[in-house]
């Protein structure tokens, strides 16, 4: 009896082992995810070239940049950027390239509202400067998808530099 009892719970055990389902393989994006992401890498892009005007035809013409991060007093809130400001300072020469290198993109979509959220480190020519996640809003507009507002964190620590390195090769100069 104990011997029926062993070999039931054993073959239960083995069937169980064998239901666990297998890590699913990424969803291919949909041909709108993918416009999304071009949308964010653009903006990357005229960012790292100093083209503020590549950067801009992405941009809706009331986004928002904002930063969620602790401050000089500790205390931690949202920062805005005027999204002017930050294109004219993308237009301006730098001695180094300005790369945010992003990967682990994740986009989420609901008719004409997109959400791509990834992580990032950003560079000043090789150099580190800090990570964070960033989380893109985009609508659907006649010219394609449009950045409406983008949010990130940003600290210095816990970094995956590895996987920047990686992103690294994915990005345009």
């Amino acid at each position: 009896m104990r011997l029926s009892l062993l070999l039931v719970f054993c073959l239960f055990l083995t069937t169980a082992a064998f239901a666990q389902s297998k890590k699913a393989a990424p969803t291919p994006l949909s041909a709108d995810a993918k416009a999304v992401e071009a949308a964010v890498v653009r903006f990357f892009d005229g960012m790292r070239a100093s083209d503020s005007s590549m950067a801009r035809s992405v941009l809706a013409p009331e986004a928002r940049l904002l930063s969620v991060s602790a401050g000089k007093d500790g205390k931690v809130m949202p920062r805005e950027t005027p999204i002017n400001k930050f294109v004219e300072m993308i237009a301006q020469p730098h001695p180094q390239v300005l790369d945010e290198r992003i990967w682990d993109v994740k986009v989420n979509i609901d008719g004409d509202l997109a959400t791509l959220w990834c992580e990032y480190a950003f560079y000043v020519g090789d150099t580190f400067s800090h990570c964070g996640v960033d989380a893109f809003q985009l609508y659907r507009s006649p010219q394609g998808w449009k950045i409406f507002s983008i949010t990130d964190t940003r600290r210095k620590e816990g970094c995956d530099l590895k996987a920047a390195q990686a992103a690294k090769s994915k990005s345009k100069p």
